[in-house]
């Protein structure tokens, strides 16, 4: 269990840097993002949504601001096509990052873990517990893309891959856009407050998930 920790670790630190470089060369801010978002809430319905889709597919190249795009397509485009935008980017996020690691998973595993035997040991447990991971990913910023990278490299059924990663993603987006719609500039308070009982509920999912697992491995 620790091997894999240590992997998880190593992936997000490296989506982390990605977003600090980002931020700090000021390509795309999160202010950026915000004031963009504001300036097209009036354009047409469908084009919003492309482009909201766009961003969050982004997401495992720029390392986006997942939460604040899924509440603002609710609080633009409303909830039935906030929602559609929101699950359909997410998903397409989650899908490049699983082939782009799938491709180069062998390599990458071979730099990021040289032991043989902890390779193995990761691709077991992973097999095992994958499935639970993918569903309650949501938990913490940047672990949904670590998970999906991770099912790539350990060859991960893709179909059940896709499956698990819509149950995680289908309630966490529904949350989301349902408290955008709403909310208003006036009152964002449903937001996020929301926002943050989303997000203690799936961290405690994950801590209890990671504790389940040490008990079982031991």
């Amino acid at each position: 269990m620790k091997s894999l920790i240590k992997l998880y670790l190593i992936i997000i630190g490296i989506f982390a840097l990605i977003f600090a470089l980002i931020n700090l060369t000021g390509i795309l801010s999160v202010a950026d993002i915000q004031k963009y978002l504001s300036e097209i809430q009036h354009a047409n319905p469908y084009k919003i949504a492309f482009i909201v889709a766009a961003l969050l597919a982004s997401d495992v190249f720029l390392s986006v601001p997942t939460i604040l795009i899924v509440t603002y397509a609710g609080h633009i485009l409303g909830f039935e096509l906030g929602l559609i935008a929101s699950t359909i980017g997410m998903l397409l996020s989650g899908t490049i990052a699983y082939w782009l690691c799938h491709w180069s998973g062998n390599k990458m595993l071979t730099i990021l873990i040289k032991d043989k035997k902890q390779i193995d040991e990761v691709n077991s447990i992973f097999h095992r517990l994958g499935f639970g991971m993918l569903i309650i990913a949501r938990a913490l910023p940047m672990l949904p893309e670590a998970t999906c990278c991770l099912s790539g490299m350990m060859k991960f059924n893709f179909l059940k891959f896709i499956l698990y990663y819509l149950l995680g993603t289908l309630p966490y987006a529904i949350v989301l856009t349902y408290l955008g719609s709403i909310s208003s500039a006036d009152n964002p308070y449903p937001a996020f407050i929301g926002i943050g009982i989303v997000y203690l509920i799936l961290y405690l999912l994950w801590y209890f998930k990671l504790r389940h697992s040490k008990q079982v491995d031991v």
